[in-house]
């Protein structure tokens, strides 16, 4: 492991320290979790969406579709 700092405000530090005491996890553990969790959802990879027309478009149904609009 690599030793690092991070600097957290004094609520959220209040915080860490009463999960800690309520879980038995160390707040050094605790922060290893979160972390692992906000950079597996940021590097997760997401599925591409394919997008293919088929038969006639819209804009080819265009006059179809407005007929009676307005009216």
């Amino acid at each position: 492991m690599v030793k690092t700092t991070v600097y957290l405000d004094g609520d959220l530090k209040a915080d860490l320290v009463r999960a800690s005491a309520l879980t038995g996890r160390s707040q050094a553990d605790l922060v290893r979790d979160g972390i692992e969790q906000v950079v597996a959802q940021h590097l997760r990879v997401r599925p591409r969406m394919k997008a293919t027309a088929t038969g006639a478009t819209v804009l080819d149904r265009i006059d179809e579709l407005m007929s009676g609009f307005g009216q």
